[in-house]
């Protein structure tokens, strides 16, 4: 800093809208600081009044709360009712079976997200915690949190922006904003006043919370911490943004209530079937609530979060991170997804793909920023550069402050620090065949004259390590049109002469057709100013400041030699196209919501396939947006195949909401601070993991750990597999149920007119459902896709689990199973060699044990039949081998119950001989072929 103003005492005035219509002056004296900044006393007055300068971190909820939140579930809080009754009545077994089943239900869920939150917060990106900040007149290092309004703070290249500045003087300073303005350039910074408020992308002489200084050197003072910056402001309208349920949670909540409501009819029905059959009335009351209790499907919840747990592990394992749940199918019934294009769909790293050079054209392999690749000519011959050609690859590197850099523990590639636009200079130049450390030696800068919005070049003026006399080169790179307009010859193959009308237009032909294919165009010109510099030299000879004192920008960019332009685009990620195909096989509908360009995004869209079979590709600006109604951006989005441009984060906000709203489900894609609004309107947020913000992984329900978007539609045939599977669960759990509630009815009406005990208890019905839901259920889970999962319509998410057919066949089946089991209760008896109801406790408990097995093995049949469309003898059916492995596993334990003693005595079971294993196995048998025959007469297999 210059200046060595003292601040003035007083109290901070309120701080104008828009400081970028202030100049610099202008902007310290209303925050009452100076170019020397504050004081450490006046700093610590004005962080009292203004508080920490941190960013609330948004939709974080305590470990406990996380917990308790599992409550929430209408099932879990039905099974915690039960207990309460039953323990009442004194049943005090059954009471701790409903607990333990509760326990487990919520430690599956809240284990899986916690497990998910632990991982986000190692994802978490590290925010720079120390700033330099001029305190009492000198640089001191100070928490960034300590940061107020009127601090005047210095960054350099790769420093992270600590709060909302106003530039006050900046050397050749560039801010990478992608994250907060969707620019996938950088943006160059200044200290001009703006005449009048413009987009918050266009403010060159503000920087912003949350970005990074790409290139050069900036001093900046402070105007708004924490959540006053435009992050925070952002933040805390993604706070605004309500938490829409999911399908599926929609769901499960009308199941649990219809449920709830069918287990209260039930208990009373059953109460009054007890009474009839002459039962004391605390007995007939314990047994109606605790046989009532006994047909929840215990199992659901279970069943849901671990399907659910073990396909976020599957997608953990292909690189999507799952934050909640239910977050999996909801991907899976996305209609409509808006992605971002920077970081989303391209690579975010600018790559020369074609260069100019002396008018030849010339093609150049390889991307990203790993120098290896080849530069070929027209012909395909590799690049054997000659003089000029070198120095047009040289002078890329040499009028540029980026550096190239290898892989590293924080990096997996190759990446560059500062201006990524420069920075994809340095491996063509590699590529060329220039050694650029052995570059940097042979040319020392003397001089720069760094970029600026009005003349769009930059120029380093060289000298030539070793020359005799001293040689001084100026290496000028920058917009065609205006490189074009300081040129006087130009490089035509090895050849240089005076440029004419025809070259320009020539050249300009040249370099619109490469922009028209949405390439970024720099164009490269050298002058020798040795004889300039001489000229200009006042001072000593060994002094290499002296005569850039006396030179101004129109001494050195003049008379320049045109070399020539590259051709650079930040690439289209490889896997985009396929994903892209996929999705539209699908019948999803995919839009591209940016705030870059439309030019640069529209021909990325067409890259990716985002138009349709035709070719047509519709591009709508953000002010043609603003001029929109609601139901033709509405009839866009739904549509697909659209470029939303130079969108700002309430317009994207504003087309998530209309798809939300309109009943379809919407996916959102983002990974800067500006998409974080939308993220947390969507139906479904997905963050990327790698180029994401804080901001936008903290607002998003899926991160995408490897950012791309072939990972995305991956997660969304994952999230349709595993609706499918807890479809199917679902029905089978409630099957199996039924099937209780038949049995017990006959059961009752046994009990009524024949006297007989009846045909199961309580634990052996709680038996049941754990072994026959709650393991081979959840094993379901892990099946795959059968079909063309991706080769249909996303279903409507207004469709219910339970519906017409699948009532009927739920209604049959559990019916099915109830008779069987009635039927093998009664035949037990003869089977001994006893009259119905006859028998010891022993035998009558052997009795009830064939119920209970029947029950059970049937409803394992029951499972298997609905695994596939194509039924049990499906090739579908080897797939699981977990699923086979839980039904054994229930047979064990089944096994275990039945002829272990002090197992046997808590459920009441009594060991069976092989003869009473005949009416369970012809059970399961029957049930197969009914279910195989309803199948087929229906023509629905659920």
């Amino acid at each position: 800093m210059r200046s060595n103003d003292s601040p003035t005492a007083g109290t901070m005035t309120a701080a104008p809208t828009d400081f970028s219509t202030l100049s610099a002056d202008a902007a310290l004296q209303t925050l009452d600081t100076s170019r020397s900044g504050l004081s450490s006393t006046e700093a610590s007055g004005r962080l009292a009044e203004s508080g920490p300068n941190r960013i609330a971190q948004v939709g974080r909820v305590s470990p406990i709360m996380r917990y308790l939140s599992q409550f929430r579930d209408w099932l879990v809080l039905l099974l915690l009712a039960c207990a309460v009754v039953v323990s009442y009545l004194g049943d005090w077994s059954t009471a701790a079976v409903l607990v333990v089943l509760v326990l487990i239900n919520t430690t599956i869920g809240f284990a899986q997200e916690a497990r998910a939150e632990r991982t986000m917060q190692a994802l978490e990106a590290l925010v720079t915690p120390t700033a330099d900040v001029l305190r009492d007149g000198r640089i001191t290092e100070v928490d960034t949190a300590t940061l107020v309004p009127g601090d005047v703070v210095h960054l350099a290249e790769g420093d992270s922006v600590p709060a909302d500045m106003r530039v006050i003087e900046a050397q050749a300073v560039s801010a990478n904003e992608f994250a907060l303005t969707g620019e996938s350039n950088p943006t160059r910074k200044t200290v001009a006043t703006l005449e009048y408020p413009v987009p918050l992308a266009d403010r060159r002489n503000l920087l912003f919370t949350g970005t990074d200084i790409g290139t050069g050197e900036v001093f900046g003072v402070v105007t708004a911490t924490g959540m006053r910056t435009e992050l925070g402001r952002i933040a805390q309208l993604s706070d605004q943004a309500p938490t829409i349920p999911s399908p599926l949670q929609r769901e499960m909540s009308t199941i649990a209530r219809v449920i709830g409501i069918t287990v209260a009819v039930l208990a009373a029905v059953l109460l009054v079937f007890a009474v009839i059959a002459q039962m004391p009335f605390r007995e007939a009351l314990l047994f109606a609530v605790g046989l009532a209790c006994a047909l929840v499907p215990q199992g659901l919840p279970a069943e849901v979060n671990t399907a659910l747990a073990q396909a976020s592990e599957v997608l953990a394992r292909r690189r999507a991170l799952v934050k909640k749940l239910s977050a999996v199918e909801t991907l899976g019934a996305t209609h409509v997804i808006c992605t971002d294009k920077t970081g989303t769909l391209t690579r975010n790293e600018m790559t020369v793909v074609s260069a100019e050079i002396g008018f030849a054209p010339f093609t150049v392999t390889g991307s990203g920023y790993a120098p290896t690749g080849e530069v070929h000519d027209a012909h395909g011959a590799r690049l054997t550069p000659t003089h000029w050609q070198r120095t047009f690859a040289e002078t890329g590197v040499l009028a540029s402050n980026a550096r190239l850099l290898p892989p590293d523990d924080e990096h997996p590639d190759w990446h560059v620090l500062g201006d990524p636009t420069e920075g994809a200079l340095l491996p063509f130049a590699v590529k060329a065949g220039v050694d650029l450390d052995q570059l940097q030696h042979d040319r020392i800068e003397e001089h720069e004259l760094p970029f600026d919005s009005e003349r769009k070049r930059m120029t380093s003026v060289r000298r030539v390590v070793g020359a005799s006399p001293a040689r001084h080169i100026a290496y000028v790179k920058g917009a065609p049109e205006s490189l074009l307009d300081v040129c006087t010859r130009v490089l035509d193959g090895d050849t240089v002469r005076p440029i004419t009308d025809d070259d320009r237009r020539r050249f300009l032909d040249a370099q619109r057709q490469a922009a028209g294919q949405a390439l970024r165009n720099l164009a490269f010109a050298v002058r020798d100013v040795t004889s300039l510099v001489a000229a200009a030299s006042t001072g000593p000879a060994d002094s290499a400041d002296s005569p850039f004192s006396t030179l101004g920008i129109d001494d050195i960019e003049h008379d320049l030699l045109l070399l020539g332009f590259v051709s650079m685009r930040d690439p289209l990620r490889d896997e985009v196209p396929d994903a892209m195909a996929e999705t539209r096989a699908a019948g999803i509908n995919v839009s591209i919501v940016t705030g870059d360009s439309a030019l640069t995004a529209g021909a990325i869209a067409k890259m990716a396939g985002l138009a349709d079979q035709a070719g047509h590709l519709a591009v709508v600006t953000g002010d043609q947006l603003h001029a929109m109604p609601d139901a033709e951006v509405l009839r866009h989005a739904l549509g697909g195949g659209v470029v939303f441009s130079r969108v700002a984060p309430e317009d994207k906000m504003r087309i998530v909401n209309l798809v939300r709203d309109s009943g379809h489900v919407v996916a959102v894609t983002g990974d800067g601070i500006n998409d974080a609004p939308a993220l947390r309107s969507a139906n479904i947020g997905v963050a990327m993991g790698r180029t994401g913000t804080d901001v936008a992984k903290q607002a998003a329900e899926v991160v995408l750990l490897d950012d791309s978007f072939a990972t995305l539609v991956h997660a969304i045939g994952q999230g349709r597999t595993i609706y499918t599977n807890i479809s199917r669960g679902v029905l089978s759990c409630l099957t199996s149920n039924v099937g209780e509630f038949v049995v017990n009815m006959i059961s009752l009406a046994l009990t009524t007119l024949l006297g007989m005990p009846l045909a199961i208890n309580v634990l052996q019905i709680l038996a049941v459902d754990v072994l026959g839901e709650i393991i081979p259920i959840s094993a379901l889970g892990s099946d795959r896709a059968e079909g063309e999962n991706m080769r249909r319509p996303p279903r409507d998410p207004k469709a219910r689990i339970l519906q017409g057919h699948s009532i009927t066949d739920v209604v049959f089946s559990g019916t099915v199973m109830g008779v069987l089991a009635a039927l093998a209760y009664l035949v037990a008896y003869p089977l001994q060699g006893l009259g119905l109801g006859e028998g010891s406790a022993a035998q009558i408990a052997a009795a009830t044990t064939v119920t209970y097995a029947t029950i059970l093995l049937t409803q394992l049949v029951n499972i298997m039949h609905r695994r596939s469309v194509h039924g049990i003898f499906s090739r579908h059916q080897l797939t699981n081998r977990w699923f086979w492995l839980s039904c054994l596993l229930a047979i064990a334990v089944m096994l275990v119950i039945v002829y272990v003693p002090f197992v046997g005595a808590f459920f009441g079971t009594s060991p069976l001989s092989p003869m009473l294993w005949l009416p369970p196995i012809a059970a399961m048998i029957v049930m197969g072929l009914a279910r195989e025959g309803f199948a087929r007469v229906s023509g629905h297999r659920v």
